[in-house]
C-alpha cells in the first residue's frame, strides 16, 4: 500500500540573528553551519514520515530585519504552521514576539504555533529570557508548545519539526 503524501507550508519567524536559519540548516543537513543574514526569505524542504503518511514541509525561513517585515503578510498566506522564534540570550527578540505572532495570525489560515527559544547552548552563561517568561507568553497567546533548542548541538531540532507536523496532521484531522 502506497503512503499518503502531503505538503504543508510552514513559516519560521522572529528577529534577525535569533538562529532561525541555523536551525533549519541543522534540520536539513544535520550540521551546524553558521549563517549570514537572510535576505528576504530562504526556502527549504524537509520530509518526515508520520503514521504511514509522508509529509513534506515547505519551510519558509523569513528574514528578521525590520526592512523585510513588509513582505511577511504575503509570505504567511497559505501557512498551516509557524515556528515563532526568539534568542534566549537577547531579551529584545522575545519582546518583539507579539508583533511576529500578529502578522502571521492575521495573514495565515489559523496556523499551528510553536514557540522556540534558540541558542540553548548559551543558557548557562548568557540567558536573559527565563523559561517561565516563555511559558507565560505561550499560555497568554494559546500557543501549542514551547521548546528550547540549540542549532549547535542539535538538541530538540528534529522533535520541534516532528511535533509541528503531528499538530498539523491532527488539526487537519488526518491523524488522532
Amino acid at each position: 500500500m502506497a503512503k499518503r503524501k502531503m505538503l504543508f507550508k510552514v513559516v519560521v519567524v522572529g528577529d534577525g540573528g535569533v538562529g532561525k536559519s541555523t536551525m533549519v540548516q541543522r534540520l536539513t543537513t544535520g550540521q551546524f553551519i553558521p549563517q549570514k543574514i537572510t535576505i528576504g526569505t530562504d526556502l527549504a524542504t524537509y520530509d518526515i514520515d508520520i503514521d504511514k503518511i509522508n509529509v513534506r514541509l515547505q519551510i519558509w525561513d523569513f528574514a528578521g530585519e525590520r526592512r523585510f517585515r513588509l513582505f511577511l503578510p504575503n509570505y504567511s498566506r497559505g501557512a498551516i504552521g509557524c515556528l515563532l522564534c526568539y534568542d534566549i540570550t537577547r531579551r529584545t527578540s522575545f519582546d518583539s514576539l507579539d508583533e511576529w505572532y500578529n502578522i502571521v495570525k492575521n495573514n495565515a489560515d489559523n496556523p499551528v504555533f510553536i514557540l522556540v527559544g534558540e541558542k540553548l547552548d548559551l543558557a548557562d552563561i548568557r540567558r536573559s529570557v527565563q523559561t517561565y517568561n516563555a511559558e507565560k507568553f505561550k499560555e497568554e497567546y494559546k500557543l501549542d508548545y514551547l521548546f528550547e533548542t540549540s542549532s549547535k548541538s542539535g538538541e530538540n531540532t528534529k522533535i520541534i519539526f516532528e511535533t509541528l507536523t503531528r499538530l498539523i496532521l491532527k488539526k487537519k484531522q488526518i491523524v488522532n
